[in-house]
């Protein structure tokens, strides 16, 4: 359960105190992986939502906009940023004083966050940038660092560069569809105890794994 001292004590607009707030949830809960105060905090305060045992930059405030929600045993890198809202082309003025209420002028805010969903067992890499015209990451997904994603990406796709690409598939059709159906991150980490040797060797019999796309050069790294 969230600590709810620490939840209702980030509500105080202290920086000072909200980072500490952070630091505070993270010792006692055992990081970030299994604490649910943070999870809690960056719900009710962010409007991101993020499954258990996922860590990393998703726990940056204010680095991923709100309306997103990643599901569990995720791996966010440090400076990843997710962008849900663009600036309103379309205004006189652009600049977030004239559509922002955190400015003062406007007693709501004036421009739509777009939901952005993000898989499980997603890994994201460093600085990657992810654009308001993305809807859903798909489970076991790739994205490179640095890459920036202005589309979709399919389950179990590694997507490299910018714009993003797919260039292969972390394993062939019939493991993904298999993986996809089991749906073993709906299992808490003590349901898989047994299962732990599974997760630690290659499928689909390449370290690496991989099925290119047609036509696609494999060779960039991520």
């Amino acid at each position: 359960m969230p600590n709810r001292l620490l939840v209702r004590l980030y509500g105080v607009k202290s920086p000072r105190l909200r980072r500490l707030v952070l630091r505070t949830a993270r010792y006692l809960e055992g990081g970030e992986i299994r604490s649910t105060t943070l999870r809690e905090i960056f719900a009710k305060y962010m409007g991101v939502k993020v499954g258990l045992y996922t860590n990393g930059g998703c726990f940056e405030p204010w680095t991923i906009d709100p309306k997103t929600k990643i599901g569990r045993y995720s791996s966010i890198a440090s400076g990843v940023r997710i962008v849900n809202h663009n600036h309103p082309i379309s205004f006189r003025g652009m600049s977030p004083i004239f559509y922002s209420p955190a400015l003062g002028l406007c007693d709501r805010l004036l421009v739509d966050f777009n939901p952005l969903e993000i898989g499980n067992d997603v890994w994201i890499g460093g600085n990657a940038l992810i654009l308001p015209e993305v809807n859903r990451i798909g489970d076991g997904a790739v994205i490179g660092a640095g890459a920036v994603v202005n589309r979709d990406v399919p389950p179990y796709a590694v997507v490299l560069g910018n714009p993003a690409r797919v260039v292969k598939y972390r394993f062939s059709e019939d493991v993904i569809a298999r993986l996809l159906e089991e749906k073993w991150w709906e299992k808490d980490l003590d349901e898989l105890a047994d299962r732990i040797g599974e997760f630690q060797v290659p499928l689909d019999g390449a370290i690496g794994g991989g099925r290119p796309r047609p036509g696609e050069n494999t060779r960039a790294s991520t």
